[in-house]
């Protein structure tokens, strides 16, 4: 996660200082996203055939020799085909961590495993971030360091004891299914990836183009990065005791009105940029996982995982797109566009959440699930939640309730009718006995 941290800045910053305009920084950024998403439904195919120690060798192999291969070969065609792959073998290296993650975790330490999960996911990618500032990017010194990471990462794979764990095709929910189940949710998802995808191919070109040295462009992107960790939580915690719809639709338009903020700052000074940052990143990276917990407040405990595989597709689909269509803003506006872009996105959100309270009704609190907040990988980690359990055991739980009340009644009911035969008629003592 290091590497793909280092390399999510790195190579928007260096195709801005090669003169690359956004157009092509977008499409290499876009090339990436479509091969995690790619991965994260194919890439099982290839565990299922070799084992998961063989996958993660030879995809984190491929990974670290196209890293160097980019780093010998500076073209734009090359590095979308590059970043493709690196994309969907990247999406391979997830699924194998978090199967072997989901095979110890068990029955009970789920929540304790994604926890930790999150912790290391965040930490290392906010940690790559600030690797640019002492390497020089226009050398091979970026990309080697890239493979290192990859190559170490094979170590303690390579070596384990540990049994490797099975391995069973993902289960989805078509996007037009649970679009049919909760319109809010999935459009959320969809413009997360709007925002998310255009965040990581361009806002090193927004923060080079207003001035920032190379230093300054990785603690801007490392901080946003920390903000959208640090804020999920208290963000989440507090959807669990307010509807999560309202909460949601604030979030988005909170997100807007900071980035609105951002792009008026950017014109102005760069100093309060970095604040700024903070609070867009933990307002506008919670969209995504508070849109999950929105849309499994809707669902049936056994579609949870299948749901969040959809949402994980719809939100790919997204950060895909995103990079696509946001360097229009930056031509026409320059580059305080992206943020008017992101402005934009987060508040049709918004607006979307506020058309669809008035056409559904909103779960009461004591029916929504616990907020939990997973990273943007693969539709593997959604088997890590530990919701999907816990709700299919408060309905057993409940329906054992039931079951358990309703025999008492009938077994009382019995009971008062003997006593009352018993009383009617004497002679029917033995055999009401």
């Amino acid at each position: 996660m290091i590497a793909v941290g280092l390399f999510s800045t790195f190579i928007p910053l260096r195709l801005t200082l090669d003169g690359h305009s956004a157009y092509i920084t977008g499409g290499v950024t876009a090339a990436y996203f479509a091969g995690l998403v790619l991965g994260s439904v194919r890439a099982e195919r290839f565990i299922a055939r070799v084992g998961h120690i063989r996958t993660f060798s030879a995809f984190a192999s491929l990974t670290g020799a196209i890293s160097i291969l980019m780093g010998l070969m500076i073209s734009p065609a090359l590095w979308i085909v590059g970043r493709f792959l690196m994309g969907f073998f990247t999406a391979g290296l997830f699924i194998v961590i978090e199967s072997w993650l989901l095979m110890v975790a068990g029955k009970d330490r789920k929540g304790t495993i994604l926890a930790l999960y999150m912790i290391a996911f965040y930490a290392a990618q906010a940690g790559g971030q600030f690797l640019l500032c002492a390497i020089p990017p226009l050398s091979l010194i970026p990309f080697s360091i890239g493979a290192l990471f990859i190559s170490l990462s094979v170590v303690p794979v390579a070596l384990t004891k540990y049994k490797s764990p099975t391995i069973e095709e993902p289960s989805l929910l078509s996007p037009l299914k649970l679009l049919k189940i909760s319109t809010f949710g999935i459009l959320s998802s969809f413009g997360s990836g709007l925002i998310m995808g255009a965040f990581f191919g361009l806002a090193p070109v927004f923060a080079h183009e207003i001035g920032m040295n190379n230093s300054d462009v990785a603690v801007y992107m490392g901080v946003t990065i920390i903000g959208g960790f640090i804020l999920q939580w208290p963000l989440g915690r507090l959807s669990d005791k307010i509807n999560r719809r309202s909460v949601l639709i604030a979030v988005s338009f909170i997100t807007s009105a900071l980035a609105l903020l951002l792009a008026i700052a950017s014109l102005v000074t760069t100093e309060i940029l970095f604040v700024l940052s903070v609070l867009f990143g933990g307002f506008s990276f919670t969209m995504y996982p508070m849109s999950i917990s929105y849309t499994n407040d809707y669902l049936d405990p056994k579609d949870l995982v299948a749901a969040t595989g959809g949402l994980l597709v719809a939100y790919g689909v997204g950060s895909v797109i995103g990079p696509l269509i946001a360097p229009v803003a930056l031509q026409v506006i320059g580059p305080s566009g992206l943020y008017v872009y992101f402005a934009i996105v987060a508040a049709l959100v918004g607006v979307i959440g506020l058309w669809r309270r008035n056409l559904k009704r909103a779960i009461p609190l004591d029916k929504q699930s616990t907020y939990r907040s997973i990273p943007r990988t693969t539709p593997k980690i959604s088997e890590l939640d530990p919701r999907a359990e816990e709700e299919v055991k408060e309905v057993v739980s409940h329906v054992v309730e039931t079951l358990e009340n309703k025999l008492e009644k009938n077994l009382q009911e019995k009971a008062d009718s003997i006593q009352e035969l018993k009383e009617k008629s004497p002679t029917a003592k033995d055999s009401s006995d």
